[in-house]
């Protein structure tokens, strides 16, 4: 088998993939899941205890690829390839971050009592806003992970600089991916990453922020595209 280690987003398991999997032939997605450390640094220290030493192929969902751009920046020489989907490896949006606050000090008092459907529903594309699988997906992946995961996902990762400058100054083979409905990645910020010749950008239509489970048979052609196996 030829594997991509994947890791993924904010309250996602390995149900993240498994539109995707099928389509792959002998290509494994090797979910990792991610450390439950208290700091973004902490985590990435913690990954590179779970990753093999030798160079691999990486692929980060969301928070998950803010995590492989900090691990491969830190552990260039073991990468192979880096994909980096729905995340353009830079900070929250302020909205976000306000609303993360807000749904951490929430839950603190009151407890968690899973993601919102409204909340889910934002995350998708106008086209699959009223797939109730595509949601229902998204609602159990968050409701295996369960409170504990919520707070420190969240907690840990307000704070997240910019990593774009130190990619681009990187040699680190890397490709971006961004649904072009994806209300999580500014289109200033798209529009950055399509301009920069440093980096390969491909933007899916009809897609918002949960490319794996809104555009599959394009995602797999994208990973098959890009990662290359000896």
């Amino acid at each position: 088998m030829k594997d991509i280690y994947c890791l993924p987003g904010t309250m996602c398991d390995e149900g993240l993939w498994q539109f995707t999997q099928p389509l792959l032939g002998n290509v494994n997605l090797k979910h990792v899941v991610l450390p439950e450390v208290d700091t973004l640094d902490g985590i990435v220290e913690a990954l590179s205890l779970l990753l093999p030493n030798e160079p691999i192929h990486l692929l980060g969902f969301s928070m998950g690829g803010y995590l492989a751009s900090a691990f491969a920046l830190k552990y260039p020489e073991r990468i192979k390839q880096l994909m980096v989907v729905s995340n353009a490896a830079q900070g929250l949006l302020e909205r976000e971050v306000v609303q993360r606050k807000q749904a951490l000090n929430w839950v603190l008092r009151h407890g968690y009592k899973g993601i919102p459907k409204k909340k889910a529903i934002a995350m998708l594309g106008n086209h699959n806003k009223n797939s109730d699988f595509i949601i229902q997906v998204i609602q159990a992946m968050d409701a295996r992970l369960g409170e504990r995961v919520f707070v420190q996902q969240l907690s840990s990762s307000l704070d997240r600089p910019s990593l774009l400058s130190q990619l681009e100054k990187s040699s680190i083979d890397l490709c971006f991916c961004v649904g072009e409905e994806d209300v999580l990645v500014p289109l200033e910020t798209f529009k950055l990453l399509e301009s920069n010749a440093r980096f390969l950008c491909s933007t899916v239509k009809h897609c918002g922020h949960m490319i794996p489970l809104e555009q599959p048979v394009w995602f797999a052609q994208k990973l098959i595209a890009f990662f290359r196996f000896e």
